[in-house]
């Protein structure tokens, strides 16, 4: 990996006080090290023999303070490894990091005090498939422990935790496990133990003040949702009993929304040709996402517009200011329904 030097930070010191800086190539924002004020500041050597000390106390002291503003700068700012440019950890999409290979997302994002990756399985405002086995097993091989959150994707994947040196997945099931609101998971291949950051509803052991050291009992506080839970049960089976039908129907009408949508002028696809799950969302160039939304739902179609939760995914794809339109499809959907959302789009 390549590492900030001592060229790459701006010296911005005064004779009374040591600061440096640096400027991100890619969204130019200048950061400043914390500022240490020089010992003898305000002060005038009297002689030239108390200059010769008084500069070499200002250079001793001005090396100390940049090797504490350059510790700061490797906190905040890497050196990509494939672009070569100084950038700061905001502006973590100037090469696109799902093409690169796990020893080059190492080396981009681990530090020292590095304890877990955390992925996204897919995007829930573009569809994009994160999930990278590779890194998973990777950085499960460096002591780094590895999480997916399968919230968009869980249901249309099949992942074998251990083979991918997965630790932890959490998912939601009201998505594509065809649960109701209000029930999620979380499944965990590690040990690592974790302390619950609130205590009570002790359940089983309910003559105890905190949760019990059991797993998962020490994780479910007071009274399980029983009906979402069960439901959460019918949907899996109902999917492993159908898991080829849907993924096949999913590809095949998903291929039929993009190519369509894509002779539809003025209207834009993101991420339109990555590997995805069978969600996508879009612009039109003369009608904001909301207008959009009312739109649809005037000829029964349920779409969701705006931020969609998920702030930085739209600030990658630069839709923050108009937002976009979310288009997910089921294998209950047929191409009759995906004709009529494109002749809707047609007609505003």
């Amino acid at each position: 990996m390549e590492y900030i030097t001592k060229k790459d930070l701006i010296d911005c010191s005064t004779p009374d006080e040591f600061c440096f800086s640096l400027c991100c190539m890619e969204c130019k924002t200048v950061w400043k090290s914390t500022p240490i004020r020089f010992s003898k500041a305000g002060k005038k050597p009297e002689n030239e023999n108390r200059k010769i000390i008084y500069d070499t106390l200002y250079d001793r002291e001005k090396n100390l303070a940049f090797q504490k503003a350059l510790n700061q700068a490797k906190e905040i700012f890497n050196i990509c490894p494939i672009c070569k440019r100084l950038v700061c950890d905001h502006c973590f999409l100037i090469c696109d990091d799902l093409d690169m290979c796990a020893e080059d997302i190492f080396a981009k994002y681990s530090k020292d005090n590095t304890r877990m990756l955390a992925l996204t399985l897919a995007s829930n405002l573009t569809g994009r498939i994160v999930y990278k086995e590779e890194w998973m097993k990777y950085f499960h091989s460096k002591g780094i422990i590895t999480f997916i959150d399968s919230s968009q994707g869980a249901g249309k994947m099949i992942i074998n935790m251990k083979d991918a040196g997965l630790d932890f997945l959490a998912f939601t099931g009201h998505k594509d496990l065809y649960g109701v609101p209000g029930i999620g998971g979380l499944c965990c291949e590690s040990k690592e133990h974790f302390i619950p950051l609130i205590q009570g509803g002790t359940g089983i052991h309910g003559e105890n003040f905190v949760n019990p050291d059991i797993f998962p009992e020490g994780y479910e506080a007071g009274t399980l949702n029983m009906p979402a839970i069960w439901a959460l049960k019918a949907g899996i089976e109902y999917i492993e009993s159908h898991v080829d039908e849907i993924r096949t129907t999913e590809k095949e009408l998903m291929a039929y929304l993009l190519q369509r949508l894509s002779e539809i002028d003025g209207l834009r696809v993101y991420d339109a040709d990555e590997k995805r799950v069978s969600t996508c969302c879009f612009t039109l160039d003369d009608l904001s996402s909301d207008k959009t939304i009312s739109l649809l739902d005037s000829k029964g179609i349920c779409a969701r517009g705006g931020i969609h939760c998920a702030i930085l995914a739209h600030e990658a794809i630069g839709t923050v200011e108009t937002g976009a339109v979310r288009i997910s499809l089921n294998y209950k959907n047929t191409k009759a329904d995906i004709d009529q959302l494109l002749d809707t789009l047609r007609s505003r």
